[in-house]
């Protein structure tokens, strides 16, 4: 047996290069959902190549099997926003454009983790042209939204002790 714990820790050594260990297939489909179930409850910011990894893969596998938006990917999008960094906003962006399931899971407000300038300003110097025109038509009050999210307990059901993961 395998637990989703002994998998991250495996995905920490290995950094940006998971795709070996957890890119396509039934076996890398669920070693990623162990993964981010692990980093859900254990998480830090020295993750954030992990995380932004798995998101790739995660967008890949969407954009292999047109399969909607699970719950593995609103996942990585989600903790990508709780890390407040601006330039993850283009990953998210790729993810929510994937197809109709994940333009309507993954949250607008996860694009502008830093508000709607910081996000602006971003996409027009990186030539996200798409991007900064969304965000530069962005209404409502993001403010609530972003704060409603970062304390949200969307993910709470989540086990503290993770299920182990058989191979």
């Amino acid at each position: 047996m395998t637990t989703g714990i002994e998998l991250l820790a495996l995905a920490r050594v290995q950094g940006g290069e998971l795709a070996g260990t957890f890119g396509q297939g039934p076996e890398g489909d669920a070693a990623r959902a162990a993964v981010v179930g692990a980093l859900l409850t254990v998480r830090s910011d020295a993750d954030a190549p992990v995380l932004r990894e798995l998101t790739r893969l995660e967008i890949d596998s969407v954009r292999r099997t047109d399969d909607g938006c699970g719950d593995t990917l609103l996942a990585c999008c989600w903790m990508l926003f709780l890390l407040g960094d601006v330039a993850d906003s283009a990953l998210i962006w790729e993810a929510k454009n994937l197809n109709f399931d994940t333009h309507c899971a993954v949250d607008s407000v996860f694009l502008v983790p830093r508000g709607i300038d910081a996000t602006v300003e971003f996409a027009t110097t990186h030539g996200l042209d798409d991007l900064a025109s969304w965000a530069g038509n962005s209404i409502g009050d993001v403010e609530e939204h972003v704060t409603a999210w970062r304390e949200a307990p969307y993910f709470d059901s989540v086990p503290q002790r993770p299920r182990p993961w058989t191979s």
